[in-house]
């Protein structure tokens, strides 16, 4: 394990970005207590947030357990905003396994846990909104979590949850039961209020989905309402981007049901996670039976959400399929004009053609008659010179044939070129 610890730093410390805040910066936190209390909200600079979690060090015996929870804001491109030096005497303070620095700069989902010698259990969930690292010290019940930002702020929604859950603090399970619960909450008011919409409102305008329009199948394709090309494909867009989302949430739902398996297995065998008193051991496990017997209805609810996500992607993904034949149709449209407008510049052309035949003997005898060389009042009209003016015209002509003819055609001759050489030299072989 020491070799991974070590592999873990070396690539955290290579590849985790850290921007320096603004001197103004401060740090949400709360510390919950199971004494009972309403907590609030603080807010703390760089060194104070520092010295917050260094208390945690010095927790006395018998105390009531608690937890404390700091959040860090990242950059999309996952650079950290907090000084790097503060950030790893945080983790020294929570006597964290350094090997979940790796998670946290390779940017990983899912659930890890690590629990070696020298350390804290260490545990780390994460998911498409953020990411939580915490530490659970088994001797004076306390829990330090790190809470890090990914596509939005959930901080407070979270720790709105969690405060729900207080009494429950001395078993490292409960910020994965919040997780799991916390979660299916989220993406249920987010599918509910973007992807759900999105796919209603498409379906009503295409006449296309499970509540039938009234003419869809039945109607000639005269009587269907065109769409604009760009609209078509911003819809398109939508579906598609909906249709991942929708994937991507039951990809996380099933990290829900992982983690409340989990609590149950621990539940099953009795796991004590190294509680050393009597008093501590009775309590974990009563804080673990609360969490067990709330799981069931939770499992349930993440269930029926993971059902609803494959109807809805599946949904999704027929709608794009109608929205691309409409697309291709409106494609086929545009060929159409193209193709009707190609034919009018066609004729056209005809038209200018025909009009330059026309008009071409006359410019062309008008032209010779007006040459000096032609004298219309003298008895002899044809002067001498006149063979100049064909002397100088037929080689030219025949020069701008030529090149228009290697210019074009320049590909043919060097075949033909080519075949002949190759024919002359098999006979000189033979």
């Amino acid at each position: 394990m020491e070799a991974i610890r070590s592999l873990s730093e070396e690539v955290f410390n290579n590849l985790q970005g850290f921007l320096e805040p603004e001197p103004s910066t401060l740090y949400r936190a709360i510390e919950l207590a199971d004494s009972g209390e309403k907590q609030v909200m603080i807010e703390l600079g760089d060194y104070e947030l520092e010295a917050w979690f260094s208390s945690a060090c010095d927790e006395p015996l018998g105390r009531p357990a608690s937890l404390k929870l700091a959040r860090i804001h990242r950059t999309p491109d996952a650079g950290l905003i907090i000084p790097r030096v503060i950030f790893n005497q945080i983790f020294k303070f929570m006597k964290a396994d350094p090997s979940v620095k790796y998670l946290i700069s390779r940017d990983y989902d899912g659930f890890h846990e690590f629990y070696t010698e020298g350390f804290l259990l260490t545990r780390f969930v994460g998911n498409g909104s953020y990411a939580l690292v915490w530490t659970f010290d088994p001797i004076t019940l306390a829990t330090t979590a790190l809470f890090i930002n990914r596509r939005r702020d959930l901080f407070e929604e979270f720790t709105r949850v969690l405060s729900e859950y207080t009494t429950l603090m001395s078993t490292p399970s409960l910020l994965c039961f919040v997780s799991a619960y916390f979660l299916i909450r989220t993406f249920d008011t987010e599918t509910g209020g973007w992807e759900l919409p999105t796919i209603q409102h498409i379906e009503g305008k295409t006449g296309f989905g499970p509540h039938p329009s009234g003419w869809r199948g039945v109607a000639p394709l005269e009587y269907v309402n065109r769409f604009d090309i760009n609209q078509l494909t911003s819809w398109l867009q939508a579906v598609n981007e909906v249709a991942g989302n929708i994937v991507n949430r039951g990809r996380h739902q099933k990290l829900g049901l992982k983690l409340l398996a989990m609590i149950h297995d621990e539940y099953t065998r009795g796991e004590t996670f190294g509680l050393t008193t009597t008093s501590s051991i009775d309590r974990g496990k009563a804080d673990l039976e609360v969490l067990q017997k709330a799981i069931v209805p939770i499992q349930r609810h993440i269930s029926s959400y993971i059902e609803y996500c494959e109807y809805l992607k599946d949904r999704a993904e027929r709608l794009a399929n109608v929205l691309f034949a409409l697309l291709t149709h409106c494609d086929a449209d545009a060929s159409i004009l193209l193709a009707t407008a190609t034919k009018r510049d066609s004729s056209s052309m005809k038209t200018i053609a025909v009009m330059t035949m026309v008009f071409l003997p006359a410019t062309f005898f008008a032209a010779l008659f007006s040459m000096p060389t032609l004298q219309w009042d003298q008895s002899q009209v044809m002067q001498g010179k006149f063979w100049v003016y064909w002397a100088f015209t037929i080689p030219v002509t025949v020069a701008v044939f030529a090149v228009w003819v290697f210019v074009y055609g320049r590909h043919w001759i060097r075949k033909q070129l080519l075949a002949y050489l190759n024919s002359a030299s098999n006979k000189a072989s033979v």
